[in-house]
């Protein structure tokens, strides 16, 4: 019974070892997302890991992941400077608008870090998965949560759970770092490639690279 139960040809041990590549893909975001400038590089380089595993490829997770960080380096780092700006501006307008009392500043900033929150949804999937400059990604980005509003809300919805959880108390708080650590973000950016991938699908007419 246990010899079957952990062969690798099991359900059990087809799914520990997707748990392992998850948890490799995360601490290699973790740690190459530590520069901040690159976690763009970083978060795409994931994103493209991803993308394969759902396929059902054979992935060699840190020879793709930084085969991928390089390939989108440039246009990745531009885009994700440009979305690091824009919360930036947001965090001031937030800051602006509790020193003036004004709830109108708020909204403003508040309306700011959704056009944010719904770009990088599928920013990093997009620079992952086509080719196209940074602009256009960025562009792109923000017609598809515009788009594509039910499915992005649910892929909100799936973030929410961890994040209230993570600073609902303290003992939940220490629980969900250590997950974060382990498989916080491959986990739920898996989570939601597989709700967006009916998205890609119809897209995957277009511009995507060469071997997609």
């Amino acid at each position: 019974m246990f010899k079957a139960l952990f062969d690798p040809e099991s359900p059990f041990g087809r799914g520990m070892e997707k748990v392992w590549q998850l948890i490799i893909l995360n601490v290699l975001w973790l740690v190459c997302s530590l520069p901040i400038v690159t976690l763009g590089a970083a978060s795409t380089a994931l994103h493209a890991v991803l993308f394969e595993l759902l396929r059902g490829e054979e992935v060699r997770i840190v020879r793709r992941f930084f085969a991928a960080f390089r390939e989108n380096w440039k246009r990745a780092t531009v885009a994700w400077l440009v979305l690091l700006a824009a919360i930036a501006l947001c965090l001031f307008d937030w800051r602006f608008a509790t020193l003036m009392e004004s709830f109108l500043w708020k909204l403003v900033a508040v309306a700011g870090f959704q056009i944010v929150g719904l770009m990088c949804t599928f920013l990093f999937a997009l620079l992952a998965r086509y080719e196209n400059t940074a602009r256009n990604h960025l562009r792109n980005a923000l017609l598809l949560g515009v788009g594509n509003l039910p499915r992005l809300l649910l892929v909100w919805l799936v973030w929410s759970g961890p994040v209230l959880l993570t600073i609902w108390s303290a003992e939940t708080l220490h629980f969900m770092i250590l997950l974060w650590l382990m498989v916080g973000y491959s986990g739920l950016s898996l989570a939601a490639l597989r709700i967006l991938q009916p998205v890609f699908d119809r897209l995957d007419g277009g511009n995507q690279k060469e071997g997609e």
